[in-house]
């Protein structure tokens, strides 16, 4: 009889063990594509895709997913693979995320090396704040053969923490690009440049900006905001801000010049809100950071742009269009 029994809880516990399993990943493949580029992966299980992607991460986010038992949550993001260049990221990106989420030991943020399938990948997890709640930040930053993929993944500071980052893992682990369409991915890249209006490059011996795209956003009270992002570069022998921006460049709206604005302290955009804390990042000789810069709207006019003549000589100004 004892033997009986102990075979019949061995046989439920491997019953419990094999659930458990199965509910790391769900059993569909969830597919997305950008760019031209097809895309698919499992969720961590009980998770499930938005139906919509959430834009909360930001415009450019091409897929979402939430955990809503634990308030946890994915966002994917996606740019041409040529633009992202993969020698010294690794500790270059692990020193970047110490400063924009002032840790003060560079050790403290995990950073590891790994390949998602055949794709060259790292893998950073540092503990920040979420919708006014500790999370602990996965991020995941992939090289495929036609995209460069960062997956931000959020979740919650729990006792299911640990379980829940090995879910993650394995979900990180399906992902793979299917496809590329050439055609559709020039389409969109035509559309992109529309609604990103043209680039502006401005360059002395010191340092150069270059916008890269321009948004309309709301301010810390109601006030409509203009957003231009811009990559900075740093080409003199000494650590620059990218603040500096306002130092040499004034933006007006029919003669009044604009000022600084701030984003909502709750702001959902955390695009805007990361790249906006890069303005106080100290950037080394020959080093990029994105950024971005926010003006207070007058109205729905024109922006003209007007540059220091003393660090830009014969600069001229340039016109923004106010994006609807």
């Amino acid at each position: 009889m004892n033997k009986k029994r102990t075979i019949l809880l061995s046989f439920v516990a491997i019953l419990f063990f094999l659930a458990g399993c199965s509910k790391e990943l769900e059993p569909n493949k969830e597919k997305f594509s950008a760019r031209g580029v097809s895309y698919e992966m499992q969720l961590p299980g009980g998770w499930k895709a938005d139906e919509v992607s959430n834009s909360n991460y930001g415009i450019q986010t091409i897929f979402s997913a939430e955990d809503s038992k634990s308030n946890s949550y994915l966002f994917i993001t996606t740019t041409p693979v040529a633009e992202v260049e993969q020698d010294g990221f690794g500790e270059q990106t692990r020193k970047k995320l110490q400063e924009r989420y002032k840790y003060k030991n560079l050790e403290d943020v995990y950073m590891k090396e790994l390949k998602v399938g055949d794709a060259p990948a790292y893998k950073y997890t540092l503990n920040t704040v979420y919708k006014e709640k500790s999370v602990w930040a996965h991020f995941y930053y992939i090289w495929t053969k036609d995209s460069f993929v960062q997956m931000t993944f959020y979740s919650a500071d729990d006792n299911a923490y640990e379980k829940r980052s090995e879910k993650i893992d394995a979900s990180v682990a399906t992902f793979r690009e299917v496809s590329f369409d050439e055609k559709e991915a020039e389409s969109a890249q035509e559309s992109e440049e529309k609604s990103e209006g043209d680039i502006v490059t401005i360059e002395n011996d010191e340092l150069k900006m270059e916008t890269t795209a321009v948004r309309r956003i709301t301010g810390a009270q109601g006030e409509n905001l203009l957003a231009i992002r811009y990559s900075f570069t740093n080409l003199s022998g000494e650590p620059v801000q990218p603040s500096i921006w306002a130092d040499l460049v004034t933006a007006k709206q029919n003669g009044e010049p604009l000022s600084i604005g701030t984003l909502p302290e709750d702001t959902s955009l955390l695009d805007v809100k990361e790249l906006a804390a890069t303005q106080i990042e100290t950037v080394q000789k020959n080093e990029t950071v994105e950024s971005v810069v926010l003006y207070e709207l007058l109205d729905d006019s024109t922006v003209e742009l007007n540059f220091s003549q003393e660090a830009f000589p014969e600069q001229k100004a340039i016109g923004v269009v106010v994006p609807k």
